[in-house]
Parts: C-alpha cells; sequence; structure tokens
C-alpha cells in the first residue's frame, strides 16, 4: 500500500480550504518560518526591506517602499485576517528566510507542492526507468517477432 502524505490544512475539508482556509494556512506558514528561522523579526524585516528595495518593488498598496514591523508582524499572526501579504510580499518572504513553506501552504489549495532538485532527480531518474522498461518490452516484441519469422 501506497504511503499517503497528509496536509494539515486541506484534506480534512478540501472545499473550505480552496475558498479561505488557504489565507490562515499560508498565515500559520509564515508564523511558522519565522519561528524557526535563525533569524529575529527585526532582522527578517531587513531582510525583506532590502530585497524590495534592491529590486525597486513595494510590497504594500501604500507609497513607501518598505515594511514596518507592525505589518510584518500582522502578516505572521493568524488571528488578524484582515491583514494578507500580497503575493509579492509572500515571495520576498519566502527568499528573505529561504524558505518555501508558506508557498507551500497556498500551493497545497490547489493539490500542489514544490518540487525540490532531489525531487527532479528522482523523477527523471523514474522517467528513465519507465523508458528503459518499454524499450526492452519493443526490443522483446521484436526478437518475439524474428524468431517466429525463423521457425
Amino acid at each position: 500500500m501506497k504511503a499517503q502524505r497528509l496536509s494539515l490544512f486541506g484534506e480534512a475539508n478540501p472545499s473550505a480550504m480552496r475558498t479561505g482556509g488557504f489565507i490562515p494556512a499560508i498565515k500559520s506558514a509564515m508564523g511558522q518560518a519565522a519561528k524557526k528561522s535563525a533569524f529575529s523579526r527585526e532582522q527578517i524585516l531587513d531582510r525583506m526591506n532590502a530585497l524590495a528595495v534592491s529590486a525597486g518593488v513595494r510590497m504594500t498598496k501604500g507609497r513607501s517602499k518598505v515594511i514596518s514591523l507592525d505589518t510584518l508582524d500582522k502578516w505572521l499572526s493568524s488571528e488578524e485576517r484582515e491583514h494578507v501579504p500580497s503575493l509579492l510580499a509572500l515571495h520576498i518572504f519566502c527568499l528573505a528566510l529561504e524558505d518555501t513553506a508558506p508557498l507551500r501552504a497556498w500551493l497545497a489549495a490547489f493539490g500542489c507542492d514544490v518540487m525540490t532538485a532531489e525531487d527532479r532527480k528522482l523523477r527523471d531518474y523514474g522517467r528513465a526507468c519507465i523508458e528503459d522498461k518499454a524499450r526492452a518490452k519493443a526490443k522483446r516484441k521484436l526478437e518475439d517477432m524474428i524468431l517466429e519469422e525463423w521457425r
């Protein structure tokens, strides 16, 4: 029996996850990523702001190219449902922490996940194995046809 990897948010109620449940999942994943990070919130903020400034982008709708610690705290708080980071802010957050968990939480709403470099190698290996078996099967079929003709 194939082992199944269950998602904390998506499996129990997939309809809710696809509608509104993904926002708390993303915020929770952001909070967990921040907690497990080696960076303090202030350092996370500095890293995010530096990335945004260097890219010349804004993470919020306002005029400022940087965010405040208060804004970051609201994004990381599951209780602050009205304060949701933009897609760009989520991207910058993931880059600043070098952690794709928040992105994975969002993709889970679509039944998707992030593929790592190791995952790609294993996929390519599996594909090569299947192709080898298909070629071996075709080869055996041709051998059988040739042997039938010789009989």
